[in-house]
């Protein structure tokens, strides 16, 4: 499994793949063991690295990942087999947003995908959130550009920044949910349900 983690960086760092820092997916991974986690939601799979590692925390950890690109979505599923953790790993090649999904519920939903959709991925799947679940989205800080976004020349890139940064308000604000926000890779957000009154 080393080796196959090994490998997965070396692919990332020589095309381009955003995978998440090695700080944020160890405390993914001791979340996962200490809250008892069984069954996983990830938005954005990329290459697989993030989902294989989060189902390799515990043998009971089953997990679904949502990609949309074609050669990523490839080269996730190679990864999966290659890893030996193909029946616990489910990778669903389409767009997050048009995703139907019926009758489940899971312990953790790990947003990781397109950022400037982030608002929308929360408020489609907080509803397929276990009762104790909790939603962790990656890149909060983004490159330590967040708060900075008056200062970024690129209007796109201003854009993006300017949407996370409404992200991180919407969460702060949320009448349903608690986020703890921190300061660990690229800034992590872990939102669990308000105790109901």
């Amino acid at each position: 499994m080393q080796d196959l983690i090994k490998e997965m960086e070396t692919y990332a760092s020589e095309n381009n793949v955003p995978i998440i820092q090695k700080e944020s997916i160890v405390y993914i991974m001791k979340y996962i063991r200490e809250h008892n986690i069984k069954s996983i939601l990830e938005i954005g799979s990329a290459i697989g690295y993030s989902a294989i590692l989060m189902a390799s925390s515990s043998d009971d950890v089953k997990l679904t990942t949502i990609e949309r690109d074609e050669t990523r979505y490839m080269e996730c599923l190679k990864n999966i087999k290659k890893s030996d953790l193909d029946k616990r790993i489910n990778v669903v090649y389409q767009d997050a947003l048009e995703v139907n999904l019926t009758g489940v519920e899971y312990d953790l939903i790990f947003i990781d995908a397109a950022k400037g959709q982030n608002i929308n991925f929360f408020e489609k799947y907080k509803n397929f959130l276990s009762k104790n679940g909790v939603i962790i989205t990656d890149n909060i800080n983004f490159h330590g550009l967040v708060g900075k976004s008056d200062t970024i020349e690129s209007k796109n890139l201003r854009q993006l920044v300017e949407k996370i940064e409404g992200y991180i308000d919407f969460l702060k604000y949320n009448d349903e949910f608690n986020t703890e926000f921190l300061d660990i890779g690229d800034g992590l957000s872990v939102s669990t349900r308000k105790e109901e009154n």
